[in-house]
Formats: C-alpha cells, sequence, structure tokens
C-alpha cells in the first residue's frame, strides 16, 4: 500500500514539476528594445527552471538512495552525470551571452570565458528551426535558435554586411 502511495505521490509531484517549467516558458516577460542599441542576447529562462526542477528530482533520488541504503558506487557515477548535466543547462540560462554593441559583439562562454568579436570577422550566420550558427575567422559558434532577441540580432548583423542564411 506505501509503495502505491509513493508511486502517486510521485506522479503528482512529476506533473507539478512540468506544468511549473512549462508555465514558466510560455510566460517569460521581454522587454521590447530597438535593436540599434545595445542588448543582450540570452537563453530563455525557462533553462534556469528547468535546472531547479532537475536538481530537486536528483536530491529525491538520492535521498531515496540514502534511505533505503541502495547507495553504490554504480548509482554514485550516474548520479555526479546527471548533476554534470545539469549544471551544464544552469550555467547556459546564468553565464552565456552575447553582448551585442554598435561595433562589435562579445560572447561569454558557458564556463565565463569572453571574446570580442568584430563584424568584419564574422563570415555568415545560418538560422536553422532549432540552431543558430555563426563562423567567423577563428571560430564556429553554435548555439539554440530560440534564444532571446534573435531577430534583432539578425539585423543588427544584416546592417552590418554579415551574409544570412535561414532554413526553416
Amino acid at each position: 500500500m506505501i509503495t502505491v502511495l509513493q508511486v502517486i505521490l510521485a506522479a503528482v509531484l512529476i506533473a507539478v514539476a512540468v506544468n511549473f517549467v512549462l508555465y514558466a516558458g510560455k510566460n517569460e516577460r521581454v522587454l521590447a528594445i530597438d535593436a540599434h542599441q545595445d542588448f543582450t542576447v540570452r537563453h530563455p529562462r525557462v533553462f534556469v527552471w528547468l535546472a531547479v526542477v532537475f536538481f530537486c528530482f536528483l536530491c529525491c533520488v538520492f535521498l531515496l538512495l540514502l534511505i533505503w541504503h541502495s547507495l553504490d558506487w554504480i548509482s554514485i557515477v550516474l548520479l555526479a552525470v546527471l548533476a554534470a548535466c545539469g549544471v551544464y543547462v544552469l550555467l547556459l540560462a546564468l553565464v552565456w551571452r552575447i553582448r551585442v554593441l554598435e561595433e562589435y559583439i562579445v560572447t561569454y562562454s558557458v564556463f565565463g570565458v569572453k571574446k570580442q568579436v568584430y563584424y568584419k570577422d564574422i563570415r555568415r550566420a545560418v538560422v536553422t528551426k532549432k540552431l543558430f550558427f555563426m563562423e567567423t575567422a577563428l571560430k564556429k559558434y553554435r548555439f539554440s535558435a530560440n534564444v532571446v532577441y534573435r531577430e534583432e540580432f539578425l539585423l543588427r548583423l544584416r546592417e552590418n554586411h554579415v551574409d544570412i542564411e535561414r532554413y526553416f
């Protein structure tokens, strides 16, 4: 009887978590900006909520394994790999961004590495349904096409004579 109640409780908690993440994803408040002023391209804040829900899930699994004394080295390795994936998503939402300025852009990687790229160094940009590619002389940048202020960024690239290809 206890296991049935635990399964029902887990199903309800999972449904609440999924509902919360979907609600947070649909209701993100994005300010309207002028594409000719400086702005920052970033991932949607729903990535933060996904990471929070994921870490709550991992903590629950860890506590269950600890309570039932089923904590062995395989479960520790699996939890560590899952936690690393969650940290990556969290850093993607909090650290990764592209600062768009008048003469150049500044990219910040997931780990905080900052690079300045002039518009003349950008060879081309490719936008597909799910990905955004930006090719420079030194590096190829690849990120989600669902970033905030994508169209303003594309407008700024177009104004600075960067070739843009769209595939939908």
